[in-house]
Parts: structure tokens; sequence; C-alpha cells
């Protein structure tokens, strides 16, 4: 087993990123639960471990201008999901939306909130003010 926790990232500005602006979860390489081809190649998966425990992640003061795909993926376990994971101002400008569509995000085994002038809520995060 491990333990993630106690991450922030703070203050942070990207342009146009070609990849996912914002990744929290799994490796993402090859000969791993998660290979890189992953989502392109239909019916490749990206597993995430239960063996792990992620906890108080933080992402504040983030701005992400015109990403040429989705914002992000946001990928736990369901038997030992993410918790208190916090957007605070996470602003993606113009977000792309392949291949998550209106969701924005790949959003699936953990517990979040998005504070501030986040947007767009990850459909898996809660907004509070």
């Amino acid at each position: 087993t491990a333990m993630i926790s106690n991450i922030l990232y703070e203050n942070i500005t990207i342009d146009e990123p070609e990849q996912w602006g914002i990744w929290i979860g799994p490796a993402q390489q090859t000969g791993q639960p998660c290979p890189l081809y992953w989502p392109i190649v239909d019916r490749s998966e990206c597993l995430m471990s239960g063996a792990q425990t992620w906890v108080n992640i933080t992402l504040k003061d983030i701005t992400i201008n015109n990403p040429i795909k989705s914002p992000g993926v946001l990928l736990g376990n369901s038997s030992n999901p993410m918790q208190n994971v916090i957007f605070e101002n996470v602003i993606i400008n113009n977000p792309g939306s392949k291949p998550w569509g209106d969701d924005f995000y790949l959003c699936d085994g953990i517990a979040g909130i998005a504070t501030g002038t986040t947007y767009p809520v990850p459909p898996c995060f809660t907004y509070v003010d």
C-alpha cells in the first residue's frame, strides 16, 4: 500500500495544453494499467488500483487557457476513493469537449469539493460557496 497526501498545486497558468491540463490518477505509461493510447483506442482501459490512499489534494488558483481536449482526468478507485480533493479557483477558459463532452472531466472514485470561481465544476465534485 501507498499514501499520497497533503499535496498543493498553486498559482499555475497553462496555455493551450495538447494533452490533459489536469490529471489526478494512475500513471499513464506503456505496460501499465493505464496505457498511453487510452482513451484514443477503442476498448482500452485506464484502471486505478485500490491499494493507494489519496487524501488532501488541493489545486488553488489554477488557470488553463484553451485546452485542445477536455480539461482533465480525475480517476480514483471506487473501493478506496480519493478524499478531500479541493479545486479552489480552478478556471478553464474555453474548455475542449473531447472526449468527455459536457462533463468536461472523466471523474470517478473521488470525493471532491469545488470553491470560489472554479469552472467548470467536475461532475464528481460538490460546489461549496
